[in-house]
């Protein structure tokens, strides 16, 4: 679990931040102009990456805030049930249970490959280890 701090200025539309102990994609930010004796602020829209919900942020522009470093790999897929797949790291070959993702897309693949074992034993998936948490980003 590695985080980092980085100053909310700095980042932009696609940068991960954590909120709340949640990793968000940042969707959209808007810097306003600082009133009379205050500070300029930075709106932020974001969305969980494990929980999909929406956050609004108003925060000042000079504000440190955490930012999760992503570690990305390519696992192979053991098997597909219902809720879960299991997946074995192409590099450490460590095998861990992770949940189906909430992109339709990936749904739609993962209910594909699980009709045919065939295809399920040559797919690849690529996974972001993020806070100790796993998501599934992309099925080759």
């Amino acid at each position: 679990m590695s985080i980092r701090k980085t100053e909310i200025q700095k980042l932009k539309a696609g940068s991960y931040i954590i909120e709340d102990g949640e990793p968000c994609l940042i969707k959209s930010m808007e810097k306003s102009k600082s009133g009379k004796h205050g500070h300029a602020k930075m709106k932020v829209v974001c969305v969980g990456l494990f929980d999909g919900n929406k956050r609004s942020l108003t925060i000042p522009s000079g504000h440190i805030i955490d930012t999760p470093d992503i570690f990305k790999g390519s696992a192979h897929i053991n098997f597909i049930e219902d809720v879960t797949l299991q997946i074995m790291d192409n590099e450490s070959y460590e095998s861990f249970d992770i949940e189906w993702p909430k992109e339709q897309d990936l749904i739609n693949k993962l209910r594909e490959l699980k009709q045919d074992e065939d295809k399920m034993s040559h797919s690849t998936v690529e996974y972001w280890d993020l806070l100790g948490r796993k998501i599934i980003k992309r099925i080759f």
